[in-house]
């Protein structure tokens, strides 16, 4: 809350003259470029200072501006005539089937992928207790996207104790994905008509939809739904999930210290593994290029060292299973080696297919290793006071669940054949598990490459079972009758046969496509509306310059209305960017600066009269841009932002057009109201500002 200097009413300024300029680079004469701002000025749309400075800037460009200006037309139409010509090329081109020939590095999806986002379709129905005041659509996706980042990112170490509140989330997500989708119109629009040569503002727009779409699909599954059910279904579903947890009786475990080490170890390398994992799988489908494919793979692989070197040093009596889950990881590594990262898909996959195994040996091994610490008992839930609709929604869930038990049992059947048929000794993994004293169920049969396996006895299809079979079984009159040895391997190698021949029919030797699964995949998804924190912090200071040369334009624009032409607008917008904001600064100063230049300056100025600088507040206008109020503060406060910075960046927000929700604001800091957030304010900076001072301070 800091008096600001001139230096961002100069930013505006600039581009006031930026819109003059611009719009009349083809005009016939300076003097039509004067007498359009003289009408401005007239208007009231600036200031006598604006104007003045403004006539000066033209004086100085209009001879090079009148100069280029044609050449620049004939370049564009060019560019137009070549861009449509290769358009019409590029449809003939499209693959009508799903495949992952085509390169997606520039588009991230395919046009035909387009139709599985779905469409929009506004939620009528609102089940009780969602929301407890009505409102409009838009104040409801805002409220969800605050509901389900306080479960999925703030509060993700409370889902196992409140597993109603993650059903109530899944619900919420519903909301607020229909809005994304209503919100991004336009931009799957302009997708559709300029693929796939399209932007790149357009392509992260299209991945955002694609990760969040993913994470609706994966939460659907969950409880028996598909993507193509209705969205007012599915949120009626996932409250009456909600209202059933919500009855169970809670229970708690004392953990011991190992207990917990392990637990949240275990939990650091799946989040790292499926990082791994979601890196080989874009690039098996040709959604990112090598650059960051290798780049991103080196980052993943050094995570997942780095946790599996912590799981091997906890507790002597788990030490060997994850020394055997590292070695697995190590071999899996030797596929890309041996492709030296030039992979195919099919090498890709049996990566991919390393991973199932892996996680599926754990889910196996862990039950009887990790605790936890909250359970919820269903046992005493009457089910005859719940509604038809209730018991419909848990039938449904129930038989869901089963479904996609069997589905990844067939899958995971799949990836060991596939495993083996690459090297990859799934067999002799298995027998290590089992000597170090664990059982595992999930893989009911192990293989031999396919040649080898043409060639193999009785015995041998006996050894690969791995199920459980029985020892004696009834007659017809209900007598047991026991089985020989003999009887049981011969039944042992039937069964091993059958399950082969099932997989052989119903896959024809092809690995299917994964499904997400984890509470942690769809979290990441959604964090921040899919917002791409990681990438946002990482971002060169350019791009968030960038963004905010944009942003402040439209404010400009709805400041100045109807003064504006369209094409003006258009102008504006096409030429909003650092650097020509950098050029025009230059202009108006006399300097000679570059645009990484000026972005240097940008960064590490000081704001007058504030402990902050330039550079943390626009990261911080960038972040209100792209995410809601809650949303921002939270990471502001994950960040280790001072108050001072939070309250510059929103009253900078706020010039920029960009309106911060204060209450919301504050509870993502951590505060319980907007007031407690000022008396906080107060005592560490020694003011005295009223709640109401402090809003006007920050522009609300």
């Amino acid at each position: 809350m800091t008096k600001k200097n001139k230096f961002f009413k100069k930013f505006l300024l600039t581009f006031v003259i930026f819109f003059v300029i611009s719009t009349n680079a083809i005009a016939e004469s300076i003097a039509d470029q004067l007498t359009t701002l003289n009408n401005l000025y007239k208007e009231g749309a600036i200031t006598k200072e604006e104007f003045s400075q403004a006539k000066s800037i033209i004086l100085k460009t209009g001879t090079t501006k009148e100069k280029t200006s044609e050449k620049k037309k004939t370049q564009e139409k060019k560019k137009k005539s070549e861009k449509k010509k290769k358009k019409s090329k590029d449809v003939k081109k499209i693959v009508k089937e799903k495949n992952f020939n085509q390169d997606l590095t520039k588009t991230f999806i395919s046009i035909e992928e387009l139709s599985e986002l779905g469409k929009y379709k506004k939620i009528e129905k609102i089940p009780v207790g969602m929301f407890k005041t009505s409102m409009s659509s838009k104040g409801q996706a805002k409220k969800s996207m605050e509901e389900m980042y306080k479960v999925f990112v703030s509060n993700k170490e409370l889902m196992e104790k409140y597993p109603e509140k993650t059903m109530k989330a899944m619900g919420y997500f519903e909301v607020f994905y229909m809005e994304k989708l209503k919100d991004e119109q336009k931009t799957i629009e302009k997708f559709k008509e300029t693929y796939p040569e399209i932007s790149k503002s357009t392509k992260k727009t299209m991945q955002s939809l694609y990760s969040l779409n993913q994470a609706r699909k994966s939460m659907r599954e969950a409880i028996g739904l598909t993507l193509e059910d209705d969205a007012e279904d599915a949120v009626e579903k996932f409250m009456h999930m909600h209202d059933f947890l919500a009855k169970g009786e809670k229970k708690v475990t004392q953990l011991t210290s190992n207990e917990k080490r392990l637990k949240k170890a275990s939990s650091k390398f799946k989040k790292e593994y499926g990082s791994f994992k979601k890196t080989i799988e874009l690039k098996s489908e040709n959604r990112i290029d090598d650059k960051t494919f290798r780049k991103d793979l080196n980052k993943n692989i050094k995570k997942v060292e780095r946790s599996l070197s912590g799981l091997t040093k906890i507790d002597s009596k788990t030490n060997d299973i994850y020394k055997i889950v590292s070695d697995m990881f190590h071999k899996s590594l030797e596929i890309l080696d041996n492709c030296s990262l030039n992979c195919d898909r099919k090498d890709l996959l049996a990566v991919i297919d390393s991973t199932e195994f892996t996680n599926s040996i754990l889910k196996d091994v862990e039950k009887n290793i990790i605790k936890k610490k909250h359970t919820q008992d269903l046992s005493k839930v009457n089910m005859e006071n719940l509604s038809k609709k209730q018991q419909e929604t848990l039938t449904l869930a129930s038989l869901g669940m089963k479904r996609q038990k069997e589905l990844k049992k067939v899958n995971l059947q799949d990836s060991v054949l596939n495993l083996e048929n690459n090297n990859f000794p799934v067999g002799d993994y298995l027998d290590e598990i089992e000597n170090t004293g664990f059982e595992v169920k999930s893989v009911t049969m192990s293989f031999d490459n396919i040649e080898d396996m043409k060639k193999w006895k009785v015995e041998d299809w006996a050894n690969s079972w791995r199920g459980e079979v029985p020892t004696e079984l009834k007659d017809n009159d209900g007598n047991l009758i026991e089985l020989t040895k003999e009887n049981i391997e011969d039944l042992k190698a039937q069964l091993a046969m059958n399950t082969l021949n099932e997989m052989i029919d119903t896959s024809a030797l092809e690995i299917r496509d994964t499904m997400n699964e984890s509470i942690k995949e769809i979290a990441k998804a959604v964090e921040s509306g899919g917002f791409n924190l990681e990438a946002w912090l990482n971002q060169d200071f350019s791009i968030t310059l960038d963004n905010y040369v944009k942003i402040s334009v439209e404010s400009e624009i709805a400041r100045l209305g109807d003064s504006l032409s369209a094409d003006t607008i258009k102008l504006i917008r096409q030429n909003a960017n650092f650097e020509n904001l950098t050029y025009l600064t230059n202009l108006e100063y006399g300097t000679n600066m570059t645009s990484q230049e000026y972005a240097n300056y940008w960064e590490s100025a000081a704001v007058e009269g504030s402990t902050s600088n330039w550079g943390d507040i626009t990261r911080g206008v960038d972040l209100l841009s792209q995410v809601g109020s809650f949303e921002a503060a939270s990471i502001a406060k994950d960040l280790g932002a001072d108050l001072q910075t939070v309250a510059d960046s929103i009253a900078l927000a706020a010039t920029a057009g960009i309106a911060t929700d204060l209450e919301a604001a504050a509870q993502g800091l951590g505060y319980g109201s907007f007031a407690d957030a000022v008396a906080a304010y107060n005592k560490q900076y020694g003011t005295n500002y009223t709640v109401e001072e402090a809003a006007a301070a920050l522009g609300n």
